[in-house]
């Protein structure tokens, strides 16, 4: 039976039980939303012990090499320490996109998380795709949780802002990451 570590706590896995139910089943403050694997509200990062991949389906590559899982996904057989995400990555959603010219995009972003971030403050945004690019903070309503950025399209611009302007939608979900 696997011992998961989290939060200072040890809490044991029922045979063929999920992380989640199992975290859940045992009274642990571990977040959650959907429990479909969409939301990713439930990411974690495996501190300790070997990750199960096929809880990764779905995560970007740089949330892959960070050891990240997400929990509603995850059968576990072996032991596992756990942590919540840092602060300064998080998952977020694009919740508008709204054309301010035919080279300018104003995105919100939601991250659904606690994450802190200035007006000016540069943050990078990834992709599932694993498009990336860093821009300045226009707004943040810290009450929300949601962030808003103007992204400019040019000639030769970079795969995040191709990516924004002609294959984004409203629901996609990124990782929000404050710069050092």
């Amino acid at each position: 039976m696997p011992e998961i570590q989290f939060q200072g706590n040890s809490y044991s896995l029922d045979e063929k039980e999920n992380l989640l139910d199992g975290l859940l089943r045992q009274h642990a403050r571990a977040p959650y939303s959907c429990r479909a694997g969409v939301c990713h509200s439930c990411m974690l990062r495996v501190t300790a012990g070997c990750v199960p991949t096929e809880a990764q389906s779905s995560l970007t590559a740089e949330q892959i090499k960070k050891g990240y899982i997400l929990t509603c996904q995850t059968r576990v057989s072996e032991s596992l320490s756990l942590a919540l995400p840092t602060r300064d990555e998080v998952p977020g959603v694009i919740t508008d996109l709204t054309p301010v010219s035919s080279t300018e995009v104003t995105i919100k972003v939601s991250t659904r998380l606690p994450f802190e971030v200035s007006v000016g403050e540069h943050i990078t945004l990834v992709s599932n795709e694993g498009f990336e690019a860093s821009y300045p903070v226009a707004d943040f309503n810290e009450d929300i949780q949601t962030l808003e950025c103007t992204i400019t399209r040019s000639a030769g611009g970079s795969p995040f802002s191709i990516w924004i302007h002609s294959e984004a939608a409203i629901g996609d979900r990124l990782m929000v990451i404050k710069n050092g």
